[in-house]
């Protein structure tokens, strides 16, 4: 199972994509749309399912409505479940209540209230309309079919600052563009930084620090998510969404080196590298409380809790000794950058650690089923 998170300017999705046998073309999408927005687009791809979950932000009060209205608790979220069925595409859409923490990326909707809005079949180029969510008191979304790939010409600005890659584009669709990267070295490449926008502020990276992201001589595919209708006229960047561009800035490989611009290496490698840091500060710590055989396990939780909030997020000067020996002359401004990365990271891991106990907490905790602060431990530290 394989989760993905997208940002949009209007919608903030969190989407499932189910395992596939084999890689198919997508041949639908779903076209969201409501009245005075754009529209937004969400694939659906073949062989599989797809669960969107669409917040706040994206859900529109009906015009000259008052919350309390319909006497019910506006949803905090519609969650959308599709899946191609012959010809056509099956969607249920559900209403979900409750507070959801958006820094989490493995979200449950265990304990949250749900109720059913609605579920479809439509066809290609038909429209369905989800009158039902005007009972919660939201604009209701009007979802046509479309097709996922586009008809005309695949274009991208394309750029490389890293001489060992080769990247190609393999198609364009609704979402964005299918990408594949060729490794020419013979070095495992472990990292990649890619811009995303000609306004340099947008970008996506990805790492594989274990096994090796690109093998020698191998391919990697992805997909870049943007907005492939914005577009660069004769004269400027066109109103809307930043066109979409191609800039591999930089990559690591396994032998510790690096090419492209430095200073997006140097930040490509000190996440990982802060995270590993507070890992092993955890680890210790919670291996210490664990084994403390005065305390029970409510005890060593709270104790864990009020440690683990003494843990200083502070770039360590560990990690910048590190950073300073891999990449050599790194301008002032990019240890702004490394910095902050670091305290991300640092902090990053702590939040991981406390939802881990939080889950923990969770479990059933009667018959067969307990099971101790360090049996726990011991699985989810060795895996976690």
């Amino acid at each position: 199972m394989r989760t993905a998170i997208r940002f949009g300017l209007l919608f903030f999705t969190i989407t499932t994509l189910h395992a596939q046998t084999q890689v198919q073309q997508p041949r639908f999408a779903l076209e969201i749309s409501e009245d005075g927005y754009p529209p937004h687009f969400v694939i659906v791809p073949e062989g599989g399912g797809i669960d969107s979950m669409f917040f706040g932000p994206s859900l529109h009060p009906l015009s000259g409505h008052d919350a309390g209205d319909s006497g019910k608790t506006q949803p905090s979220a519609v969650k959308l479940v599709c899946k191609v069925d012959g010809d056509a595409v099956a969607i249920t859409a559900t209403a979900v209540f409750g507070p959801f923490d958006k820094t989490d990326t493995s979200i449950s909707l265990q304990g949250h209230p749900q109720q059913k809005i609605g579920t479809y079949s439509p066809h290609l180029n038909e429209s369905i309309v989800l009158r039902e969510m005007e009972q919660f008191g939201l604009q209701p979304w009007t979802i046509k079919i479309v097709n996922a790939q586009l008809s005309t010409p695949v274009s991208l600005a394309t750029l490389t600052e890293v001489p060992s890659i080769q990247p190609e584009i393999l198609g364009k669709d609704r979402e964005g563009y299918r990408m594949a990267l060729h490794n020419l070295s013979s070095r495992a490449v472990t990292a990649i930084l890619v811009e995303t926008s000609l306004d340099h502020n947008s970008n996506y990276s990805e790492s594989n620090d274990r096994g090796g992201l690109i093998a020698p001589g191998a391919n990697h595919e992805f997909r870049l998510f943007c907005d492939p209708s914005a577009a660069v006229t004769s004269n400027a960047i066109a109103p809307g969404p930043p066109p979409c561009a191609f800039n591999l800035k930089a990559a690591l490989f396994a032998d510790g080196s690096y090419e492209g611009d430095a200073s997006a290496a140097a930040n490509l490698a000190v996440r990982p590298m802060a995270a590993q840091f507070q890992g092993r500060r955890v680890h210790e710590l919670i291996d210490n409380i664990v084994a403390d055989s005065s305390l029970d396990d409510t005890s060593r939780l709270a104790r864990i809790r009020s440690e683990l909030a003494k843990l200083s997020e502070e770039p360590d000067p560990t990690i910048l000794e590190q950073i300073q020996l891999r990449f050599p002359g790194l301008p002032s401004t990019a240890w702004v950058s490394v910095n902050a990365d670091i305290r991300s990271a640092l902090a990053a891991e702590k939040q991981r650690t406390l939802r881990a106990l939080k889950e923990f907490e969770g479990l059933p905790n009667q018959g067969s089923t307990t099971r101790s602060l360090a049996q726990w431990w011991s699985a989810w530290g060795r895996n976690g």
